[in-house]
């Protein structure tokens, strides 16, 4: 009786507990939710998941279900926050898991059931493991997962699900029935294939785990162990997830009814046989299969022809060719330096050997860094960013060092099986994947895995720190071990969890952040009706498309991305498609031309495309605003088409730039046609003298520009900025908004200064420019370039947002020059602060400007210092700067 009730009291407790954690996580994750989509890959995943669209390679079906389950659920607005709610959901599972994991590996080494534990015992055990599960939800990467759409919060929590089921299993082998552990994690393996392949690097733990409870360890039997795990995972990954698609392609859906029989008769067989290892094994390998079957959404929503249907895998090759990720390519693990490509070729050269290469840059930078950003500190929230001590203070790291230590003293058998998923998940990672430098974006949430191998060692480190203290005071009673659990465990909050939790809320906080959905909305703003808006990436693509399929908000614009230009596939979608009623985009290509597109050579060629309609809209626009245009349009659409790539003295045109080419020549003057901002000129196939900038958004025009991308009209980019565009929050400053946010709202103070220095060249002539209500008034030029700055300086304030010293500079200038000194203050003041951390010598410019700015403010004396002292460090520059006064 009295063992039924301890007993009753541990679960009990030690599930409340598990709760209390759950809730605890999931307070934190809403509370710092996006309130809708991210950048990167978030707005296609929230895209394909609402429309059961096809993403890029390999796809993740089961993530796709579920979270098309998610964005049907009424609990917000928003679609994206629906399927972020999702995120924080299966996170907060996986810390709950963490808890409850590293509770079961503290009754592993203590070998004794934990209703047989002392109070002090419970509560370093409790508090530990608490404090372990709670290391892991506020680090870095983790809590960054939790509150966004994305594939591996659910990989955590699959990874962590594993885990627990294996140790579930080990607890209650050999009962009866155990065996359907192993057998759901088997299935929970196959699962996993249709989120991400992480998981099965969790495979060989869950051997080891097996083999240690199953078998005396010898040298002989290790080794056979190592083979079987090598084996097994072959197995997995070749056989089954590589090698079904090979199946189907060579026997269509025959040859996979025919293994399933096979399997099948081979399961009735041995139970009927009483064979049980042949049994499990036949079961196991169904199990697999089955969990991977929801690659079957990709095949069947392929042939339905989704708007977002990347790779089109609608016959077995192409679906063949999308599971493997063929368009990837292959990488070797050796040698590290492996791409052709000529910007890694140059980052190459900064490293002496493979082996300089693996350590400073793929170990160090690419996976140590992180590591150290999760229970070390992260110095900023900027790409790049190091490990400072200062932030954490080093504790959860070298808590964690101890928790491992103990760990393998008290107990190494289990100690293994996590130091494997730490090295597996981490290190081995690292190798498999071989990355080139430079990576467009930090990869930290790649080696989730090993972060949460390592906070199991946290919360036993917790819990062994107590058991040291204790064994030292021996002299205490059982009431005063209660109260230095309390003590030791309360330490541990405060110090690790506490700790984290204040460094890292406000970089972590999304709450208010809704840049992806405005830039997104505002780029589609920009564009007519029926245009072609040419896009370069992911963060002015996703966004795009998340708007367009799952808000249906402008889906007359046709996103042409560059970068999938480069496909067959993707232009005969463009050529014959019409998404959501959209017009087809006309390629008068052959399909079998589209289909195989590749390089072609090329000399430079001149290009002439009749205009159109697009001479009476520059006249029109021209007109409404008030402004003479800087020259006579053309008749036709002028440029030079150019080689864009030279290999072995021969220029080659890529396939995306007859992309650009053929839609351009096919479809200028019938309807209208954009680049993105963000669309390097380079890609530009050299039509960067016949864009007019229009805010987000560059026009295709027959109007030649003395220079590149210098065009401008006051009237459409006014209208677009003031009364077309969304900011919410850019100016708010208690709301925090991520790195990649705020560069890609960088984009935006360049728009208002230009268009201010536009209507400033001329001050006094009137400009015709649209209301709230598209109805056009007149204003004196002058005037409205100080309303124009004056908004600028209230949505993208210096604080959060800093400039260039030049367009600080401009903007004090025309501050300045419309009798605002006072408006223009703060910019010479952030041209102060810029010049006192450098010099003369270093940066003239720098300098140079701040001089101009003291000069238009009327400050002529400041002025005359900076000249004085310009002209005294770099009296080589005397002619130049004589020149520049002029």
């Amino acid at each position: 009786m009295v063992n039924n009730q301890s007993r009753m009291t541990h679960r009990s407790v030690n599930r409340i507990i598990a709760a209390g954690i759950f809730l605890v996580a999931e307070a934190l994750y809403l509370s710092t939710m996006a309130p809708t989509f991210s950048f990167w890959d978030c707005g296609e995943v929230i895209a394909t998941s609402r429309t059961l669209g096809i993403p890029h390679p390999p796809g993740a079906p089961l993530y796709l279900l579920v979270g098309h389950l998610f964005s049907l659920l009424p609990f917000f607005d928003d679609i994206g926050a629906r399927i972020n709610f999702f995120s924080t959901l299966i996170s907060s599972t996986t810390i709950m898991l963490t808890y409850l994991i590293i509770v079961r590996l503290i009754a592993m080494y203590r070998e004794m059931k934990p209703e047989a534990w002392s109070l002090p015992e419970k509560i370093a055990a409790w508090g530990g493991a608490a404090v372990g599960a709670l290391a892991l939800a506020f680090s870095d990467s983790f809590w960054f997962n939790a509150t966004e759409t994305g594939l591996w919060a659910a990989s955590s929590l699959l990874t962590a699900t594993i885990f627990w089921m294996m140790l579930s299993w080990h607890d209650e082998d050999p009962a009866p029935g155990s065996e359907r552990w192993l057998l759901g994690v088997i299935y929970m393996i196959g699962l996993s294939i249709g989120v991400h392949l992480l998981c099965l690097l969790a495979l060989f733990s869950l051997v080891l785990i097996y083999y240690f409870k199953k078998y005396t360890v010898t040298p002989k039997s290790f080794g056979l162990m190592m083979l079987f795990s090598l084996a097994l995972f072959f197995l997995i990954y070749k056989l089954i997830i590589k090698g079904i698609p090979v199946l189907l392609v060579t026997t269509s859906w025959w040859g996979l009814i025919a293994v399933l029989a096979a399997l099948i008769s081979g399961i009735w067989y041995s139970h009927q046989k009483r064979i049980p290892l042949m049994n499990l094994a036949l079961l196991s390998v169904v199990l697999l299969i089955l969990g991977y079957t929801s690659y079957v959404l990709i095949f069947v929503r392929a042939h339905a022809g989704p708007p977002i249907n990347e790779n089109d895998p609608s016959t077995l090759q192409a679906f063949f060719s999308y599971v493997n990720r063929e368009q990837y390519g292959e990488w070797p693990l050796w040698p590290r330096r492996w791409s052709p490509e000529p910007v890694y070729q140059y980052f190459y050269q900064k490293y002496s050997s493979e082996w300089d290469y693996f350590w400073r840059y793929q170990l160090n930078q690419m996976y140590l860094r992180y590591f150290g950003w999760q229970f070390i500190g992260r110095s900023s929230d900027v790409e790049g960013a190091v490990v400072d001590w200062g932030k954490l203070w080093g504790l959860p790291f070298l808590v964690g060092l101890f928790g491992a230590w103990s760990h393998f003293r008290k107990n190494w058998k289990m100690a293994l099986p996590v130091a494997v998923l730490f090295v597996m998940t981490g290190v081995i990672l690292v190798l498999y994947l071989n990355q080139p430098e430079p990576q467009p974006r930090e990869r930290d949430y790649s080696y989730v895995g090993s972060f949460f191998a390592f906070a199991l060692w946290i919360g036993i480190g917790v819990e062994r720190l107590f058991a040291w203290l204790s064994a030292k005071m021996k002299s205490l009673d059982t009431k005063q071990l209660a109260w230095l659990a309390i003590a030791v465990v309360a330490s541990g909050l405060l110090s690790i969890n506490g700790r984290m939790l204040m460094a890292n809320y406000r970089t972590h906080d999304r709450s208010g952040n809704y840049v992806p959905w405005d830039w997104a909305w505002n780029m589609l703003q920009s564009c007519d009706k029926d245009a072609i808006l040419f896009t370069n990436g992911d963060n002015d693509t996703f966004p795009l498309w998340y708007l367009q399929e799952v808000e249906r908000i402008r889906t007359d614009v046709r996103v042409v991305n560059l970068s999938l230009a480069n496909t067959g596939w993707y232009l005969l979608q463009l050529k014959h498609d019409s998404p959501r009623g959209a017009k087809p985009v006309n390629i008068d290509m052959r399909d079998d031309d589209l289909g195989n597109i590749s390089y072609v050579p090329v000399d430079s060629v001149e290009v002439a495309v009749p205009a159109g309609r697009e001479v009476r809209k520059l006249y029109d626009d021209a007109r409404r605003s008030g402004v003479t245009l800087p020259g006579a349009p053309s008749d036709s659409l002028r440029w030079t088409l150019r080689p864009t790539l030279t290999y072995q003295g021969e220029g080659f045109l890529r396939p995306q730039d007859i992309a650009v080419y053929a839609i351009v020549v096919d479809n200028f003057g019938k309807r209208p046609i954009y680049f993105a901002l963000t669309v390097d000129p380079a890609e530009m196939t050299g039509l960067d003298r016949n864009l007019r900038l229009e805010g987000l958004v560059y026009r295709v025009v027959p109007l030649g520009s003395a220079s590149p991308l210098s065009f401008a009209d006051p009237g459409t980019l006014y209208g677009n900025l003031f009364n077309a565009y969304r900011y919410r929050n850019t100016g708010n400053l208690a709301v925090n908004i991520d790195e990649t946010s705020r560069n890609l709202l960088g984009n935006y103070p360049p728009l208002f200064a230009r268009l201010a220095m536009t209507l400033a060249a001329s001050p006094d002539a009137p400009v015709m420019v649209p209301d709230a209500s598209g109805v056009r008034k007149s204003a004196r030029s002058g005037s409205l370039s100080l309303d124009v700055l004056d908004r600028y300086s209230r949505l993208f304030p210096l604080a959060r947002f800093p400039v260039t010293p030049k367009l600080a500079g401009s903007v004090a200038t025309l501050y300045a020059a419309g009798g605002a000194n006072e408006k223009a203050y703060p910019y010479i003041h952030y041209l102060e602060t810029l010049a006192a951390q450098s010099s003369a010598g270093r940066e003239p410019e720098l300098y140079f400007t701040l001089a101009q700015a003291y000069r238009s403010a009327g400050k002529v004396r400041e002025a005359e210092s900076i000249m004085n002292d310009l002209e005294m460090a770099l009296p080589e520059l005397r002619k130049r700067l004589d020149s520049l006064k002029q």
